[in-house]
């Protein structure tokens, strides 16, 4: 009804992005090397993209960032459960369940010539359009299997720390607050989908 300018988040979206090695083998039956739409199964980069976009008078939370990376947790199970999610982009900055070899073999799937041009944990330092992208990586072959009962679900958990550029920020005054914060969770199930073939 309208267009609220104090509205905080709108249009929250996620997607799952799976990155698989790209198939060099053809040797299969009416293969050549102008088709490559066959991957190998194994070894792909998952990650979960998180879109969504700010009412327009807000900004960056320059002291704590807009996505405060300690607070982002994700993990994967039929329903929601806290004790299965974990501080994704603190283990990808620290090399914790993150170890150097899983992160090697992730990012040698984004290095692929025709794989997304996609960052993990890089929350915006500023947002011009109020569009905001991030993407949090879950894993080598993270995923399971697609469900069409969706028993097979990503959960994701963040915080959104943003500055209200129109207020004072005095609210002892009457006045409204300058930070504007809020936890973010949301879900997403594995199913069956169309394949994207795409080059950044």
């Amino acid at each position: 009804h309208g267009t609220n300018d104090y509205t905080f988040l709108e249009y929250v979206n996620l997607r799952l992005v799976a990155i698989y090695i790209e198939d060099s083998d053809f040797s299969g039956t009416a293969e050549s090397s102008a088709e490559t739409v066959r991957t190998v199964v194994t070894g792909a980069a998952h990650y979960l993209q998180v879109t969504f976009t700010l009412g327009s008078k807000y900004g960056v939370n320059a002291n704590s960032g807009l996505i405060p990376l300690a607070s982002v947790r994700a993990g994967k199970s039929t329903f929601f459960d806290a004790s299965t999610l974990s501080h994704k982009c603190l283990e990808w900055i620290n090399d914790g369940a993150f170890t150097f070899s899983k992160q090697t073999a992730f990012n040698s799937s984004l290095m692929q010539n025709c794989a997304p041009a996609a960052d993990m944990c890089s929350s915006p330092a500023a947002i011009p359009d109020s569009f905001v992208s991030f993407n949090v990586p879950l894993g080598v072959d993270f995923l399971d299997p697609p469900s069409d009962t969706l028993s097979n679900n990503v959960f994701v958990d963040l915080v959104i720390s943003a500055v209200d550029n129109e207020a004072s920020g005095t609210p002892n005054d009457g006045d409204g607050p300058i930070q504007m914060k809020t936890t973010l969770t949301a879900s997403i199930p594995v199913v069956e989908g169309g394949v994207n073939i795409f080059c950044d």
